[in-house]
Formats: C-alpha cells, structure tokens, sequence
C-alpha cells in the first residue's frame, strides 16, 4: 500500500552571505526618496568601470611580477567578465523595450 504521510516542505538552504558584496544602492535623492534609473544605470556603468580597471591593474602587475597569486588575477578578470556580460544583456533588454514602445506608438 502506498504510504500516506503528509508530504514534507522543501526546505530551501539559507545562501551564504559572500565578503565584499555588500553594496546597497546609492543614497536616495531628497526629493523623490529614491535614486533615479539613470543614477542607478550611471552608478552601474561606473562599477564595471572599475572591475575592468582593477582587473587590468592585476594583469599588468602579475606581468610585471608584483603579484604572485595568479588566483587573485583570475578573480578580478572574471569578476570584470562577468559584470561586462551583465551589462551587455542590460543594455540588450532596455534596447529591445524601447523598440517594443516604439512599435507600439507608430
């Protein structure tokens, strides 16, 4: 016969937090009480800027010999990696809306 209990929730692991991804979103404006898009985009657009920069950093210094953990060369490309590829799609999705709007205005 087949057993009857009641079937058990999936209890769902609680993520580990990661060290160093901490960021919230930038203050809010006064007026609005919260950051406008593009501040959210612009503020976005310098964070990348600033993982391909240290990532580039990291290049020169283990060409150079400063650096001797490969490792820590590796983390800074692929974090630079991956948020260039995020920021792709974004700009993929927002050009895909705005043609969506514009088709919808004709």
């Amino acid at each position: 016969m087949a057993d009857l209990s009641p079937i058990k929730p999936i209890q769902i692991p609680k993520i580990p937090e990661i060290p160093g991804l901490d960021r919230t979103l930038p203050s809010a404006s006064p007026q609005t009480g919260s950051p406008s898009f593009s501040e959210v985009l612009s503020d976005f657009f310098k964070d990348v800027n600033k993982l391909q920069v240290n990532a580039q950093e990291s290049v020169e210094k283990i060409a150079t010999g400063e650096i001797k953990d490969i490792h820590q060369v590796m983390v800074a490309m692929n974090e630079a990696d991956v948020a260039f590829k995020l920021m792709m799609e974004i700009r993929n999705k927002l050009m895909q809306a705005y043609s969506e709007v514009m088709k919808t205005a004709l």
